[in-house]
C-alpha cells in the first residue's frame, strides 16, 4: 500500500512538473505574442496617423456650431470622438443634386443663413478651394460656379438640403441631398457632443465674425514638446543625399545652409526657427485648388509633425498658406511661430517657407483651473479705449504658446483673444497694455 502511495506521489509530482513547464511555455509564447501584437499595433497606429494627414485631413473644417430653433448658437468642442471627422464620414455618403444659388451680395440674407435655425454648421478658418472640398467630402461641386467655400450649413429639419457659403461676396448655394441624408444620425451625434459655448454670428466691417456674448471659461492644455532635428529638416528641405555637399556658414546664433546656388536654409538657434528659399528661376503662379495641393505637398516634404496641424489662412494673391496647430478646434499662436508653418509658392521665381523645430507631441494631464475670458464686446470696448480698434480687422479665440524653455519638455497652452492687427494675429492684451 505504501509502495502504491509512493508511486502515486511520484506520478502527481511528474504531472505538476509537466504542467508547470506547459504553463511556462504558454506564458512565454503569449508574452512574445503580446509584444509582437503591441509592436505591430504601435506601428499600425503610427502608419494610420501618417496616412490620416491627407489633403482632406489637413484641409478639414475646424469649427462646429449648432444653431437652435430660437437661432441661439453654440460652439461645440471637447467631444470624445472628433465630430468633424464623424460628420465628414456621413457627408461622404450623400448624393447631391440641384446646385442652385439662393443669395449673393446681400449681407442680411447671408447672416440669416449663418444663423439658420435648427442646423449644424462646419466652418473653415479661411476660404477653402471648392476642389479641395470636393476631395475631402467625395463631391463634385462645380468649381466654375463656386470657387471657394467658408461654411457648410446642414439643416436638421425640413427638406434634405445643404447650404454652401462663401464669405467673399456673401454667396449661398443650395443642394438637395437625394440619398443617405442620415439627418437623424447627425442630430444624435450633435446632441451627444461634449462642451458648448454661447456664440453669435455678426457682420463686422463687412466680414462674418463669430462673437462671444457672455464670459466663458476654457481649459488650459499641456502637451509633450516635440522637437525636429535640424539635420533632418535640412535634408528634407534642401533635398540633398549628402550633408557634406552643403555649404555651411555660422554667424552668432544663425547658421546658413546652402545647396549650390538654388537652395538656402537659415537656422536661428536662439528662437529655434527656420526660414528657407528655393530659387527656381522662373515664375509659376498657382490658381485655386492647385495652390492648396502644391503647398500641401511642400508641407509634407518638411517632415514636420502634422498630428495637430490644420489649414489656417490663405492669400492667393501672395501665393501663401499658413498651416497651424489646433487644439479642440482653437488655433495656437506663438510669437516665433511655434506649431505653425508658413509657405509661399513660386510667385516671383522663389519658393519660401518659415517654420519652427518645435511642435506638439502627446497630450499630458494638467490640473490647473480654467481661464475666464470676457465677452467679445468687452474686448472691442477695451481696444477702442486703447485707440487700437480702427486697425483691428478680425477677432478669434486662440491658445497662447509662450516662449518655450529648451530645458522644459512640456508645452503649456492658455486661452485668450487674438485680434488681426497690422497683418498678423496678436494677443489683444498686448495691444491694450501698449497704450
Amino acid at each position: 500500500m505504501a509502495k502504491i502511495k509512493e508511486n502515486w506521489l511520484s506520478i502527481l509530482l511528474a504531472v505538476v512538473v509537466i504542467l508547470s513547464m506547459i504553463f511556462s511555455a504558454l506564458l512565454w509564447t503569449n508574452s512574445l505574442g503580446y509584444e509582437w501584437i503591441a509592436n505591430n499595433d504601435s506601428e499600425k497606429g503610427a502608419s494610420q496617423q501618417t496616412a490620416l494627414q491627407s489633403v482632406g485631413d489637413i484641409y478639414l473644417p475646424t469649427q462646429v456650431i449648432l444653431t437652435n430653433s430660437d437661432e441661439s448658437q453654440k460652439l461645440l468642442y471637447g467631444q470624445k470622438k472628433n465630430l468633424v471627422l464623424t460628420l465628414r464620414k456621413e457627408m461622404q455618403k450623400w448624393q447631391l443634386a440641384g446646385f442652385r444659388r439662393v443669395a449673393r451680395n446681400d449681407s442680411s440674407a447671408y447672416l440669416n443663413y449663418l444663423r439658420n435655425d435648427d442646423s449644424i454648421m462646419l466652418s473653415y478658418p479661411d476660404a477653402m478651394a471648392t476642389g479641395i472640398f470636393n476631395q475631402t467630402f467625395s463631391k463634385s461641386i462645380d468649381t466654375q460656379k463656386m470657387s471657394h467655400i467658408n461654411h457648410i450649413v446642414i439643416p436638421l429639419k425640413g427638406r434634405d438640403v445643404v447650404y454652401l457659403l462663401d464669405d467673399d461676396d456673401f454667396t449661398v448655394y443650395r443642394l438637395n441631398i437625394t440619398q443617405n441624408a442620415n439627418r437623424s444620425k447627425i442630430k444624435k451625434l450633435v446632441q451627444n457632443s461634449g462642451q458648448r459655448i454661447d456664440v453669435d454670428h455678426k457682420i463686422v466691417d463687412n466680414q462674418p465674425t463669430v462673437t462671444y456674448p457672455h464670459a466663458i471659461k476654457l481649459p488650459i492644455f499641456a502637451y509633450q514638446l516635440s522637437t525636429q532635428d535640424i539635420d533632418n529638416l535640412t535634408q528634407n528641405l534642401l533635398r540633398s543625399t549628402n550633408s557634406s555637399a552643403f555649404t555651411v556658414k555660422k554667424k552668432g546664433n544663425d547658421t546658413t545652409y546652402m545647396d549650390g546656388a538654388s537652395k538656402r536654409l537659415d537656422y536661428h538657434r536662439d528662437t529655434h526657427t527656420v526660414s528657407f528659399n528655393n530659387y527656381l528661376g522662373k515664375d509659376s503662379t498657382y490658381q485655386g485648388t492647385s495652390l492648396y495641393r502644391h503647398l500641401y505637398k511642400r508641407l509634407t516634404a518638411t517632415g514636420t509633425t502634422l498630428d495637430w496641424m490644420r489649414f489656417d489662412s490663405v492669400n492667393e494673391k501672395k501665393q501663401t498658406i499658413v498651416f497651424r496647430s489646433y487644439v479642440e478646434g482653437f488655433p495656437i499662436f506663438n510669437e516665433h511661430g511655434y506649431g505653425a508653418v508658413k509657405l509661399q509658392a513660386n510667385a516671383d521665381g522663389v519658393e519660401r517657407g518659415q517654420l519652427s523645430l518645435f511642435g506638439l507631441g502627446v497630450p499630458l494631464p494638467i490640473k490647473e483651473s480654467r481661464v475666464k475670458l470676457p465677452p467679445s464686446s468687452v474686448v472691442y470696448n477695451e481696444l477702442r479705449q486703447a485707440g487700437k480698434d480702427k486697425d483691428v480687422t478680425g477677432l478669434r479665440i486662440g491658445y497662447r504658446w509662450d516662449d518655450q524653455n529648451t530645458d522644459s519638455k512640456v508645452v503649456k497652452l492658455e486661452p485668450t483673444y487674438y485680434v488681426y492687427y497690422h497683418g498678423k494675429w496678436v494677443d489683444y492684451q498686448t495691444l491694450i497694455d501698449d497704450k
